[in-house]
């Protein structure tokens, strides 16, 4: 199966949509859509909601996003309603980096504690 990625704005957030498998063969194309992006100029979601695999080359290339979002002072939203996604991440230990929730608006209340903690 392949991957296709969709890029869409919702609001102040840009949301790239992703639907099928991100792992080694796909990963390109997500990388391709991934960089366009600037992290410092606008907050970034990923949605997995439509993703059926994650392998760690997808996962490296989450954690690149995460990075550069990092170095711009941000943080990165990740749309994952499905529980055995969600596990890759806790047994690589990356939970607690990523902003996590079932849907988009989720997304936006973790992403507006988390703004909400750092300046507390």
């Amino acid at each position: 199966m392949g991957l296709t990625v969709s890029r869409r704005n919702a609001g102040e957030i840009v949301v790239l949509h992703l639907e099928g498998e991100l792992d080694i063969y796909t990963v390109g194309a997500f990388r391709q859509e991934s960089d366009q992006i600037d992290p410092a100029e606008v907050q970034t979601v990923v949605d997995l909601k439509d993703v059926s695999l994650l392998d760690s080359s997808g996962l490296g290339a989450l954690v690149s996003l995460l990075n550069r979002a990092r170095a711009a002072g941000g943080v990165l939203g990740v749309v994952c309603p499905q529980r055995h996604l969600r596990r890759v991440f806790e047994i690589t230990g990356l939970r607690r980096a990523f902003v996590f929730g079932d849907d988009l608006e989720g997304v936006r209340a973790a992403l507006a504690e988390a703004a909400t903690s750092q300046t507390a």
